[in-house]
């Protein structure tokens, strides 16, 4: 019961943040014009609030969600509270793919940074199944969980000497490629969540329809499969499910850190290790960690703003050190 109360209490809370957000920016905007679409008198108001920055929490809720939701399923997938989106290259093939739209921009439209970027997403995953799979014996039924994770470290270190290689290239476009690798939904607008939200909804449903079988998996592998588990059918459907995720939040904001790192770690130490409750609470505290940090990234700065990556990066590594200090104490 006090599970669930924890979490109905986050939602809520989550909700007044999403409100807060969309109030307060450059320009501060009264609360009743919230309510007042179709009555509101000013006009600018009216735009900023349903054309600006609507869209951009929504999107801020979205990728955050889906970072956390991405993490909590790998660390579950791979015995490894270490794991994050960006250990399946999942990061670099987006960084790669929205790169190569900076570069080729005068022939290539600039929208397409989001489609493009999640398909170069999905790829790399896929090249890292593949090459686990390749490195198995024969007589295996599934994956060795150290398989994924040694070659999604070559894969991303591949991907990122050749995103190094094109910085260097890019000329004119390097500030622009490095602002969107900073991480961030400055002119993310409906088109982007339209583009990824059936996405990222269709993976946070299933990834909590999944509660069950993550809990057998956890019990470790042969355990697992003892009690019935199809482990190689489960496997698969985790990196599926783990990378439409994280594919659907990098296209949107680019390249952010940490979210799919602390956030299950510490929902894990909120709520249990039971993923009937960690998975929500994960998808809340994403959501929520995500939309303090584009409000906050906003404001530092007035009337610039920083790209809301830095902002995470700054709250997300002392709360790593946090949790190596008092995982070394346990």
């Amino acid at each position: 019961m006090k599970k669930k109360l924890l979490l109905i209490s986050l939602f809520f809370i989550l909700l007044a943040s999403i409100f807060v957000s969309v109030l307060i920016g450059s320009v501060n905007i009264p609360v009743s014009e919230i309510f007042r679409y179709f009555a509101s008198e000013n006009e600018v108001y009216r735009k900023i609030i349903y054309e600006i920055r609507l869209p951009r929490v929504l999107n801020a809720v979205l990728v955050g969600a889906s970072l956390a939701c991405s993490g909590i399923i790998l660390q579950s997938l791979l015995k490894n509270n270490l794991a994050e989106p960006g250990l399946l290259g999942i990061s670099s093939g987006a960084g790669l793919g929205a790169i190569l739209i900076f570069i080729f921009s005068s022939s290539i439209p600039f929208y397409l940074v989001t489609p493009v970027s999640f398909v170069f997403a999905i790829s790399a995953t896929l090249i890292v199944f593949i090459l686990a799979k390749g490195l198995n014996y024969k007589y295996t039924n599934f994956i060795h969980s150290n398989k994924i994770i040694l070659a999604g470290i070559a894969i991303n270190a591949f991907l990122s000497s050749i995103n190094g290689f094109l910085l260097i290239v890019a000329g004119k476009n390097v500030s622009q490629i490095l602002f969107w690798l900073s991480g961030g939904l400055a002119g993310r607008g409906w088109d982007e969540f339209y583009m990824t939200s059936v996405f990222a909804l269709i993976g946070l449903t299933a990834a909590v329809f999944m509660a069950k079988e993550l809990n057998i998996l956890s019990l470790g592998e042969e355990l697992a499969v003892s009690l019935g588990l199809n482990l190689k059918l489960v496997q698969r459907l985790s990196i599926i499910i783990a990378s439409l995720l994280a594919a659907s939040a990098v296209a949107v904001a680019g390249i952010v850190s940490f979210v799919g790192l602390i956030v299950p770690n510490i929902s894990k130490m909120l709520v249990g290790q039971d993923y009937r409750y960690a998975i929500p609470c994960s998808i809340i505290l994403g959501a929520l960690l995500m939309v303090f940090a584009d409000t906050v990234s906003r404001l530092i700065i007035l009337p610039s703003e920083l790209p809301a990556g830095i902002v995470i990066s700054f709250i997300g590594a002392p709360i790593f050190i946090w949790l190596i200090l008092r995982n070394k104490q346990e």
